[in-house]
């Protein structure tokens, strides 16, 4: 993990769109000229073929390169996180030996070997440093996708392990509802669905009597209350409609999140 500086451990600042692209850059710049692309683009330096233009086109809705020049029309966060995905796909690490080849009868110099997983986590590491300081927070997973952190003090509970009931519909059930909230693209419709799909967790371990012996009576109700009365789950006219959702349904989803860590610990202890 990269190490926080003075300013950054007692004054900690978000880094706008431009901030995030100009460190970006700094990276790419670093990582292209040691090399770190040279496996699937053949080497390209500052100069960047034709032929891989075409493919970055493909793959895109738009022209990354060069990386390095892009103007204000060009510099959007979709295009930015595009580009950011688009490289980790993209980048391995070169060995430690450069040897001679030979190739319809032209000569020229590779590395011994290309290691994937190596140049993934060494860019996943970069990106990361300064994805998280970008407006709430962003992380580069290892599957390659940029996923929201969400707001500061907790976050840590988006990426935790989830501990494991060795029920997989209801194991693979909490992690979609993650992956869905974590969706920088988000509206309240979604975030609802998110919950809903952790409370529906709530209501298969109550109904297999999971439940029974962790929370109390009343601990249990409450869980249930939440999502009936806050039109997270059933509609009817006396759940609570007149409340600001885009406040509370991240302290709902988060609530629920922390006791399923808490619950499924727990029943497997």
């Amino acid at each position: 993990m990269k190490r926080q500086y003075y300013s950054e451990r007692n004054n900690p600042k978000q880094l706008n769109l431009i901030g995030l692209y100009t460190k970006f850059v700094s990276m790419y710049k670093l990582l292209r000229d040691k090399d770190y692309f040279k496996e699937e683009t053949g080497g390209y330096g500052s100069s960047v073929p034709e032929e891989i233009q075409l493919k970055a086109t493909m793959a895109l809705d738009f022209q990354p390169f060069p990386i390095t020049e892009w103007d204000d029309k060009k510099l959007t966060e979709d295009n930015l996180f595009d580009t950011i995905e688009y490289l980790y796909d993209h980048i391995s690490k070169p060995g430690d030996e450069k040897v001679d080849m030979v190739s319809d009868g032209f000569n020229y110099w590779d590395y011994d070997s290309y290691d994937k997983e190596a140049g993934k986590k060494e860019y996943r590491d970069y990106v990361n440093s300064f994805l998280s300081r970008y407006r709430d927070g962003y992380e580069l997973t290892n599957e390659g996708q940029i996923l929201s952190l969400d707001s500061h003090g907790v976050q840590h509970i988006l990426i935790a392990d989830l501990p494991v009931l060795g029920e997989r519909k209801i194991d693979l059930k909490v992690q979609k509802a993650i992956l869905k909230w974590r969706n920088r693209q988000l509206s309240l419709d979604d975030r609802r669905e998110a919950i809903r799909e952790l409370a529906d967790v709530f209501e298969w371990l109550k109904k297999s009597k999971m439940l029974k012996g962790i929370l109390k009576k009343k601990d249990e109700s409450i869980l249930f209350d939440i999502a009936n009365n806050f039109a997270i789950r059933h509609h009817n006219p006396n759940q609570i409609q007149n409340y600001d959702k885009s406040i509370w349904y991240s302290w709902i989803f988060h609530f629920y999140l922390a006791t399923f860590h808490a619950v499924a610990r727990m029943i497997a202890k």
